[in-house]
């Protein structure tokens, strides 16, 4: 979903805007096709959707599949109705059960494209209690039941914008910052309303401040902000007010013609490209980013080659602390296996352990195992109490509903298959939307004889 809908408003914005798509909707029909056929692959039985193939029915992630869905059918695509139904019919019960009140306003938010649900009454009658994220969310519904309320709801959520954004510190999940999802709604909701709104240009400048490179911290955060600048361009005809403001300061040379080259950055192999805007090249900071695994101990190698000739400079030594794992991360993650890596014979199964234990309790964890290159892991093999577990050719992947104090304990099997010296990288746990949130194990390394 996080890919999918904003895809879909992409293209949306980009016909609307009048904006040349060709390039970017040669592949579309297909892409959406994929993404629908995922989507209801997912659904349960009863209509609504889980975070895991195999968790339990959700209400925050049955209300994003609501929400997308209802939002690919405003777009105009051709959407199975009775699935959307059993989905929307499966919302309103959750909603009737939900006791935190930033999810219920998302539910709200998701069905606000038909029959108001009278669980809205809820938020109506005490803002006082919600969050700017709740606020958001519910001006956005109220406005498009045609609620009176919705004003006050408006009035309140500018009036809670902090040094040009809005936060929400008592988030369903008490680690998580959500001030980039936050900050999205609020203008999404301001704009509905308002396109002109003065508290929505300093917020697009601060959503534009907040990226990593091409992308903001997670798929969630980056979905987020797509979705409310792109409805903000369409909702003023393109002229984005953040970019009027940062011309009139002399800030940027966004009026100019931008001159863009492709960069291509290297880390150990691995590379990333980014596009530099000649235009402004001196005053921008431009970032590239590579997961952690592309890292090794000691010295790492960073290389450049751009698309035409012009001086590049690049800043900053790499280097990573090896043999522990990093003492500032929020997990540890190491691995066993009952045969010495050092002495596998081709044929050998070979049981590998992995042992991940956090700071404290997270939600939805990643983790990943790389295995020897000379080794491919036996499928289904995976135990241990996981919401899902996929065997890649170059590691296992193990997808945690939740891991924290107490150690979890998973495990799987490989075979070696082709003999050699190889390295194994670190196995590695992260929250799937918070990549800050991890922990690295050690690597190591493997020899297979014949």
């Amino acid at each position: 979903m996080a890919k999918f809908v904003p895809n879909l408003l992409t293209a949306d914005a980009l016909e609307k805007l009048g904006i040349p798509t060709d390039k970017f909707t040669a592949d579309f029909p297909k892409m959406v096709k994929a993404g629908l056929d995922r989507l209801f692959a997912l659904q349960r039985e009863g209509g609504g959707w889980g975070w895991f193939d195999k968790d339990n029915v959700d209400s925050f992630m049955t209300a994003c599949a609501v929400a997308g869905l209802t939002e690919a059918k405003r777009l105009g695509y051709a959407i199975d109705s009775v699935r959307l139904g059993e989905g929307e019919s499966c919302l309103r019960q959750l909603a009737k059960d939900e006791k935190d009140l930033n999810r219920l306003a998302y539910i709200c938010f998701a069905l606000s494209r038909g029959e108001a649900t009278p669980e809205v009454e809820r938020l109506v009658a005490d803002p006082e209690k919600l969050s700017s994220y709740a606020l958001a969310a519910t001006a956005l519904a109220l406005q498009r039941w045609g609620r009176p309320e919705a004003a006050d709801f408006r009035r309140r959520l500018a009036a809670a914008a902090t040094n040009g954004h809005w936060v929400t510190t008592n988030w369903y999940y008490k680690w998580e910052d959500v001030a980039i999802e936050t900050t999205a709604l609020a203008v999404a909701a301001l704009s509905e309303s308002d396109p002109k709104h003065p508290a929505i240009a300093p917020a697009i400048e601060w959503l534009l401040s907040q990226r990593q490179g091409n992308r903001w911290r997670s798929t969630k955060d980056t979905a987020a902000a797509i979705h409310a600048i792109l409805g903000h361009a369409v909702a003023t005809g393109g002229k984005l007010d953040s970019l009027s403001r940062a011309v009139e300061r002399k800030e940027t040379n966004v009026g100019a013609p931008q001159v863009l080259r492709r960069v291509r950055l290297a880390l150990n192999g691995a590379s990333n490209e980014l596009l530099v805007d000649l235009n402004n090249p001196a005053s921008s900071r431009f970032e590239c980013h590579f997961a952690g695994r592309d890292l090794k101990p000691g010295e790492n190698r960073i290389g450049f080659s751009s698309q035409d000739d012009f001086e590049f400079e690049l800043e900053g030594v790499l280097r990573t602390t090896g043999g522990k794992p990093n003492p500032g991360t929020r997990f540890t993650v190491a691995t066993t296996t009952d045969k010495p890596l050092g002495g596998l014979r081709l044929g050998e199964e070979i049981v590998v352990t992995v042992t991940v234990q956090g700071d404290t309790d997270y939600d939805y964890v990643m983790v990943e195992a790389p295995i020897p290159a000379g080794c491919e892991i036996i499928n289904g093999s995976g135990e241990g109490v996981f919401s899902r577990f996929e065997a890649r050719y170059e590691q296992a992947l193990f997808y945690l509903r939740s891991a924290g104090i107490k150690p979890c304990v998973l495990k799987f099997r490989m075979r070696a298959g082709f003999a050699g010296r190889y390295s194994v990288p670190a196995p590695s746990a992260v929250v799937m939307y918070d990549e800050s949130l991890s922990g690295r194990g050690t690597s190591n390394s493997a020899v297979i004889r014949p």
